[in-house]
């Protein structure tokens, strides 16, 4: 992976909310959920706020008990993950130090001591998928009416008994 380079969560079709230090991660196109907590919701944060990846190890450097290797190759780790899962890609954006976060949103940690890292995790839900996938936030406009699941796709389409869009 690209330590120099800013990656970007892949918006519109993923949407994620952080509610008491867990980050709640949909993806609409494939109606997977995730949750992330600790150092994985804190990657997350610097990921939403356009940090570089050398930058992101080097703030959770900052902040954890831990060797630069063992950082190092979580982050590239856990960014892959993401990346495999299509909630994240690379961003062409150029560097600015605009967008950086600022550092009291660093991990918590008593004044002159470090947290220890722990690795971050994704959580991976699937038990919604069809729940998700039949939501109305998708491909279905207004005369179609809630959307029928495809036996031969398992996707939504557009009600038989609604008439057509002329």
């Amino acid at each position: 992976m690209d330590t120099n380079g800013r990656i970007r969560i892949n918006i519109p079709k993923v949407v994620h909310e952080t509610i008491d230090g867990e980050t709640v991660i949909l993806n609409l196109d494939n109606g997977n959920y995730y949750s992330l907590v600790g150092t994985g919701a804190h990657i997350w944060d610097y990921v939403e706020k356009g940090v570089a990846v050398n930058e992101i190890i080097e703030r959770l450097l900052r902040d954890y008990k831990a060797g630069k290797e063992e950082i190092e190759r979580e982050v590239n780790e856990f960014l892959s993950e993401l990346m495999r899962e299509d909630l994240i890609g690379p961003d062409g954006a150029g560097a600015s130090d605009v967008d950086k976060p600022s550092d009291d949103q660093a991990a918590p940690a008593i004044e002159g001591q470090k947290n220890s890292f722990v690795a971050p995790v994704l959580n991976k839900y699937t038990d919604m998928q069809d729940l998700l996938l039949l939501d109305p936030i998708h491909e279905v406009d207004e005369k179609s009416g809630w959307p029928n699941v495809d036996d031969k796709k398992g996707w939504p389409t557009r009600n038989p008994d609604m008439p057509k869009n002329n």
